[in-house]
């Protein structure tokens, strides 16, 4: 039998082939039993896949035992940007690690216990820290963010488990969620990238989730060479405030607000 009681959704969407919509769906019917973890998402049984017919228990066993050993690769397209990986940022228990080279402060949909909230961007984020998830963001455009943040958010820039760090040259997009599982692919940390937005307003995007120890080295590796980047503008906020203060001269003197 499966060394785990319960298994996410995301992998019962690879153990049966159906799409995350199809798996809501049977859950919701009651066709599927699952259970709602707390501050996380669906968790399902899979032997109660099994008895629907809609795995093997024999083909479940190898495949969670190559995922939890090896590790595995799940592409992404779409709207599945928010369903996925958004909602995977949702989920974090310890850390979030973010490599963007655009970052909004739109609104997000926050889903739970069959509700949703609306919140922006640094409330969300203030909400991860303020119940211990070490958050850390490196990115070209920090600035636009920061400001909202300054005025309407300052005790988010205050709490020592946020980061914010400047590097100009970082055009990557990488999420990585409690060092386990990451995002690598097209979309910046925007609304049309990852927000709740319909299929016609949005962007297209394209990415990668890869998980498992073999797996997720590469990316960290790679988000702590952005990070520790020497050329960088390391996130003292008043080095910050100083080159936002200017961009805020600058956008005043163009604009004349």
């Amino acid at each position: 039998m499966l060394n785990k009681k319960y298994i996410s959704t995301k992998d019962a969407v690879r153990l049966t082939g159906l799409s995350t919509q199809e798996i809501y769906d049977l859950i919701h019917s009651g066709t599927l039993p699952a259970r709602k973890a707390p501050k996380s998402g669906w968790r399902i049984s899979p032997q109660d896949l099994a008895a629907l017919g809609l795995i093997h228990e024999e083909e479940s066993d190898n495949i969670v035992e190559e995922s939890q050993t090896v590790g595995g690769v799940s592409y992404v397209a779409d709207e599945e940007h928010y369903t996925l990986v958004f909602k995977r940022m949702t989920e974090v228990k310890h850390s979030l690690k973010i490599a963007t080279a655009n970052l909004k402060n739109f609104n997000v949909s926050i889903e739970y216990d069959d509700k949703s909230e609306m919140l922006r961007l640094c409330d969300f984020f203030l909400a991860l820290v303020e119940r211990g998830v070490q958050v850390q963001i490196v990115c070209m455009k920090p600035f636009g963010f920061y400001l909202y943040a300054k005025e309407n958010c300052p005790q988010l820039l205050e709490n020592p488990l946020f980061e914010l760090r400047c590097n100009e040259r970082n055009h990557m997009k990488i999420f990585i969620f409690d060092d386990e599982c990451a995002y690598i692919g097209s979309a910046n940390i925007t609304a049309a990238a990852i927000g709740k937005r319909a299929t016609g307003s949005r962007n297209h995007e394209a990415g990668m989730l890869v998980w498992g120890p073999n797996m997720i080295q590469a990316p960290l590796h790679h988000f702590e060479r952005a990070w520790n980047d020497p050329d960088i503008l390391k996130s003292t906020w008043k080095r910050f405030a100083s080159k936002a203060k200017e961009l805020d001269k600058e956008l005043k003197k163009k604009y004349g607000k």
